[in-house]
């Protein structure tokens, strides 16, 4: 299976996400950066920690 690569995000709550869920920094071949995953739990993961961010801001 591929790696997922998705669109870098400079805030710091995405970061955080993105390490909890065991995603790592990257970059392309161009030399942009972007959010990395190995595996498609990891990308789930992330997801559900972002969606559950999403939901406490909008209490």
């Amino acid at each position: 299976m591929y790696p997922i690569q998705i669109v870098f995000s400079e805030n710091p709550i995405d970061q955080r996400h993105l390490g909890q869920a065991g995603g790592t920094i990257s970059f392309t071949a161009c030399g942009l950066p972007v959010f990395r995953f190995e595996t498609h739990e990891q990308f789930q993961t992330y997801m559900m920690l972002k969606g559950e961010a999403a939901a406490h801001e909008n209490r």
